[in-house]
């Protein structure tokens, strides 16, 4: 509302008192009644709420077979150790999405996970053969 009342000019900050609030000669009529203003009403803003089925700690995908659901939970575990070996964060190895289509796609070869979204020539070089070796233990 302070906003507003200065925007009209009825109100101003003196700096040299310590920016203190001053009414202006345009409140004089404002104050006796004279003259009416209309002031836009504040209505706090509302936050969304999440829904449970947006819940982070939600990691069951209903996508994925009971297998992929396994190779993509083993990725993750994978995906922290290998974080924490190169000190950084896991998703800089690579995103849930890249390891959820790595667990569908089960790759057995580097130029099968070659064709995976988001996994480049340098991540396929530092760490395709973990991730084949990864997915041929837990297939069998």
């Amino acid at each position: 509302m302070l906003r507003q009342v200065i925007a009209l000019g009825l109100l101003t900050v003196d700096h040299e008192n310590y920016s203190s609030l001053k009414l202006t000669e345009e409140a004089k009529p404002v104050l006796r009644g004279e003259q009416k203003i209309q002031l836009r009403q504040y209505q706090k803003p509302v936050k969304p709420k999440r829904s449970s089925s947006s819940s982070k700690s939600n990691y069951v995908e209903t996508d994925l077979s009971t297998e992929e659901q396994t190779i993509f939970d083993k990725l993750r575990w994978w995906r922290v150790e290998t974080a924490r070996k190169h000190n950084v964060p896991a998703y800089v190895i690579f995103h849930d999405a890249t390891m959820r289509e790595i667990a569908k796609a089960k790759p057995s070869s580097l130029d099968d996970l070659r064709g995976v979204t988001g996994v480049g020539e340098k991540k396929l070089e530092t760490y395709g053969a973990e991730i084949i070796s990864l997915i041929r233990e837990i297939s069998g």
